[in-house]
């Protein structure tokens, strides 16, 4: 899994994972996640470029969203059409904020 940081104006952070979002990966993307947190008033996941996701990468975001809370909030931002699916499929889209 490749793994892009930006940081933005203001501490906003854009994290752009690519390729699979499961068990193998989820734990290096919480780690990047759980780090840019800590800097970040706000954070942006762009997961257009995801193209698999597993319940251990709606973990991940979860955690993104609650450990974003206290601040600006996360965001997720280009969202395909498979990961809108399973968005909705498992009842995150109506906790998780998209764009």
């Amino acid at each position: 899994m490749k793994i892009n940081i930006t940081e933005k104006e203001g501490k906003t952070f854009v994290i752009a994972p690519e390729g699979n979002l499961d068990y193998i990966t989820s734990p290096e993307f919480d780690e990047v996640v759980s780090q840019t947190a800590a800097k970040a008033e706000k954070m942006v996941i762009d997961i257009g470029s995801i193209s698999y996701i597993a319940s251990a990468g709606l973990r991940v975001l979860l955690n993104a969203d609650d450990l974003m809370s206290p601040k600006g909030g996360m965001v997720l931002i280009n969202v395909n059409d498979y990961v809108k699916e399973i968005l909705d499929m498992t009842g995150f889209s109506g906790v998780l904020k998209t764009e």
